[in-house]
């Protein structure tokens, strides 16, 4: 791929966010993080924990887009109630998302402390940015470089999760107010906005004896104006000390990943991504790694 064309594909799929773009960061493990994009799945591991994530994708060009992550989570049992944080910083090309959100759930048990319907809402600050300097040669005209190239916004999101022993499912709404960008103040021109992303995630723990437990998971993800980005796989644990597998996203990629828990405390991940589009292993690009360190705090 030319220089050009690279940093085409890069403005596209970050920068003008009416043309569907996705804008929410994506991660190969997110069965394990799952109230990054469901609110109502804060504390539904119930055992308090703090993280970070680093993702790279597309490592063979400049500019591939980059996440970094920190993020936490306790459940309240005495409440039935869920606290759940991040933090990020996103990156594509000339663009970048710095952010927060907070997530708060409560639970409605089942019959039992085992099962329970969480309910859950989150508040989330962004500032989205806009490297005027790198676009200067690709786009010298257009109305946007006499701009700021930041704006500050808030939004908000929600969702339902189920949580048993066994199956576990949820369905969520992120950017519900649709906040308009308004890089360009008083145009008539489109700026961009937010738009709603919509999940729909399910997991099942089969324990198939005292030790390994197979979770065969999916994440399906909609956006307006987009494809659905169906995401599927199956993970093995073997008794809490070490975990594998893999990921198949739908026309898009596969991820294969691994990682170990030291003294079932402090957990150690390693994801590997291979796209197919837009980039793939033949523009020297098409691949993505990702680290996750997470620490639970047992008694």
């Amino acid at each position: 791929m030319k220089l050009k064309k690279i940093f085409s594909v890069l403005m596209l799929s970050s920068c003008f966010a009416n043309a569907g773009a996705q804008q929410v960061f994506k991660i190969s493990q997110f069965t394990q993080h799952n109230y990054l994009f469901n609110p109502a799945a804060a504390g539904a591991n119930d055992i308090a924990s703090v993280g970070v994530t680093y993702r790279k994708m597309w490592s063979g060009i400049t500019g591939g887009p980059q996440t970094v992550l920190l993020f936490a989570d306790k459940y309240f049992a005495k409440k039935n109630t869920g606290v759940g944080f991040f933090l990020y910083d996103d990156k594509t090309g000339p663009t970048s998302r710095t952010g927060g959100e907070l997530n708060l759930s409560y639970s409605v048990k089942l019959g039992s402390d085992s099962k329970r319907l969480m309910l859950g809402l989150a508040g989330e600050v962004l500032q989205y940015k806009i490297d005027k300097a790198a676009m200067q040669n690709y786009i010298p005209d257009d109305p946007l470089l006499a701009s700021s190239g930041s704006t500050i916004k808030g939004d908000a999101a929600a969702g339902i999760y189920y949580k048993s022993p066994t199956l576990n499912l949820g369905v969520s709404i992120k950017n519900i107010l649709q906040s308009k960008l308004e890089f360009i103040k008083g145009s008539t021109n489109p700026s961009g906005k937010l738009y709603r992303h919509y999940y729909f995630m399910g997991s099942y723990n089969w324990k198939v004896d005292e030790d390994n437990v197979i979770v065969p998971n999916a994440l399906v993800q909609y956006l307006p104006n987009a494809p659905v980005d169906v995401q599927a796989g199956v993970r093995l644990e073997h008794k809490d000390l070490l975990w594998v597998g893999g990921n198949y996203t739908y026309k898009q990629s596969y991820s294969l990943f691994a990682g170990v828990k030291i003294n079932h405390k402090l957990a150690i991940g390693y994801g590997y991504d291979q796209y197919n589009t837009p980039l793939s292993i033949f523009d020297n690009g098409g691949d993505a790694h990702e680290i996750m360190i997470r620490y639970f705090f047992l008694k």
